[in-house]
């Protein structure tokens, strides 16, 4: 017997207005970069083994509801960050097709986006920041996220453009950058790993 209970629902034929917003105003580009920012100190962050099968890890994405998870191998050590891009794009078969795989046989670890790719912000830099300042900065970045690293150099948690998104209920697209021609190859072909 489970401990907690059913609660009763309500009909909504009656209802014909949303509520109001007396208690928190609503959030602008000008809003404090704190408020979309996913803080570890307060949710635990969505963790993966580096191990899993590509189709396992969407299926726990899609069920989970997230868009993206932090890699971890069996002694908890970062290595870098999937999303559900990663594991239903081009680069999957593409890579499989490298390495003459199945694309079943591939793990996390063969699609994930390695840390030494990614990029970090300190938290004390994000406290006095706004919210179009990080949105800007995930544009000239070319990246859908950015870590946030504590004083002490551990993770402290993350900001993504679709939280951004979510929040602000606007469009953000952030175009994936390039910096040399290897680079231009590889995005306009969907050759992701070329980038490794």
């Amino acid at each position: 017997m489970s401990e907690f209970k059913k609660m009763n629902t309500v009909k909504l034929e009656n209802v014909y207005s949303l509520c109001d917003h007396y208690d928190s105003q609503p959030l602008t580009l000008y809003s404090s970069a704190l408020k979309v920012v996913t803080d570890f100190t307060r949710r635990a962050p969505q963790m993966i083994l580096k191990d899993v099968d590509i189709d396992h890890a969407l299926f726990m994405m899609v069920n989970g509801h997230v868009r993206s998870k932090l890699v971890i191998d069996h002694d908890d050590t970062f290595l870098g960050v999937v999303n559900s891009r990663d594991l239903t794009g081009r680069k999957v078969l593409s890579i499989a097709q490298k390495r003459n795989q199945a694309r079943s046989d591939l793990t996390v670890e063969d699609v994930m986006t390695s840390k030494n790719d990614l990029h970090a912000l300190p938290f004390s830099l994000v406290k006095e920041a706004k919210i179009g300042d990080v949105l800007e900065t995930l544009k000239e970045i070319g990246q859908q996220h950015v870590l946030l690293v504590s004083k002490n150099g551990g993770l402290r948690g993350m900001i993504s453009a679709s939280d951004i998104a979510r929040a602000l209920h606007i469009p953000v697209n952030i175009i994936q950058k390039a910096h040399s021609f290897k680079e231009i190859f590889a995005i306009i072909h969907g050759h992701e790993e070329m980038l490794a």
